[in-house]
């Protein structure tokens, strides 16, 4: 018996074939199809040379099956219909029923912007959906390429042609200090910040900031007691200590009532960031990715300080 021999280009005459076999003719299976008859005939052909077999033979106004095409009907149906419920799952992506797992890169800022609400809206709808996150690293643009990532948050410049970006939020700097700290009494004035210590926020290292880079256009410079690598840790710093933290604004609001802390217009113009989400151009149509990139853009919306609750201890101090 000679090897049969099927190119995954001719996969759609297998499509062809189930049609004719459940429909008994090719004039219903064009219809089927919305394709023409010849269209359907010469399908046929071609697969009747792909495996040696007619597959169907005209008799009595039907097209009756072969022994050959008979046993290949079942596994060819089951086959199709695979194909097409999981088509069907990835263009109707219904949050309430799946169990999808979505692997997002954050570093702490973003996160904590936007992880509260996103989860909130998943125990609320999406019960069977988890999100794993981790921290950004040089594999980033590899992972998301590949499909080792769904979404990465964090400040971006140029990318590859094959990725996509979108801003989720724009943020600016505000002074932090323990509740009842003398600087919070009246107007912050730089001289006044630049009488106390520090607590630097540098995620890459060292001691150096944006902060200190716009002091020193300034001529001046400010008293770095400690430096910190995440913006979590310098919370504990500030709030047993009379040391002051610029920290961005979204994060001061998150940590000022837990830690009993004043925000505080910053003593001088520190310049902002946006950070976004990026995502491959390969996940763009998938309406699973979509919901979840749709999710990111309402819980940073949420996040804004201007429509948050006021009940908390924070407050915005002249």
């Amino acid at each position: 018996m000679n090897e049969i021999h099927i190119d995954l280009r001719d996969l759609n005459l297998l499509a062809v074939l189930d049609a004719v076999l459940t429909e008994g003719s090719n004039r219903a299976a064009a219809a089927r199809l919305g394709v023409t008859q010849s269209a359907v005939s010469h399908a046929l052909a071609r697969l009747r040379q792909r495996l040696g077999d007619p597959l169907v033979v005209p008799t009595g106004g039907r097209m009756v099956p072969t022994p050959l095409a008979e046993s290949l009907a079942p596994a060819l149906r089951e086959s199709l219909e695979r194909l097409g419920g999981a088509l069907r799952g990835a263009r109707g992506f219904d949050p309430a029923r799946s169990t999808r797992t979505f692997w997002v890169s954050s570093a702490d800022l973003a996160g904590m912007v936007v992880l509260p609400p996103l989860v909130r809206e998943l125990t609320r709808a999406a019960s069977g959906i988890s999100v794993r996150m981790r921290p950004p690293n040089d594999s980033t643009l590899v992972d998301l390429e590949r499909g080792g990532l769904d979404v990465a948050l964090g400040i971006f410049g140029e990318v590859p042609a094959a990725f996509r970006v979108q801003a989720l939020f724009r943020e600016r700097f505000v002074c932090v200090a323990r509740r009842g700290h003398p600087v919070t009494g009246g107007r912050l004035t730089l001289a006044r910040y630049l009488e106390h210590g520090h607590v630097s926020v540098a995620p890459w290292g060292g001691t150096g900031s944006i902060v200190d880079e716009t002091l020193a256009r300034l001529g001046k410079a400010r008293r770095v007691v400690v430096a910190v690598p995440h913006f979590l840790l310098a919370p504990f710093v500030v709030a047993s200590t009379d040391l002051l933290l610029m920290a961005p604004e979204r994060v001061a609001h998150l940590l000022a009532p837990a830690f009993d802390l004043e925000v505080m217009r910053a003593p001088l113009e520190v310049e902002g960031f946006t950070v976004s989400q990026l995502w491959h151009e390969r996940m763009q149509q998938d309406s699973g990715h979509q919901w979840l990139r749709r999710l990111m853009t309402e819980a940073a919306a949420s996040s804004a300080p201007g429509l948050r609750s006021r009940g908390g201890r924070a407050r915005v101090a002249e």
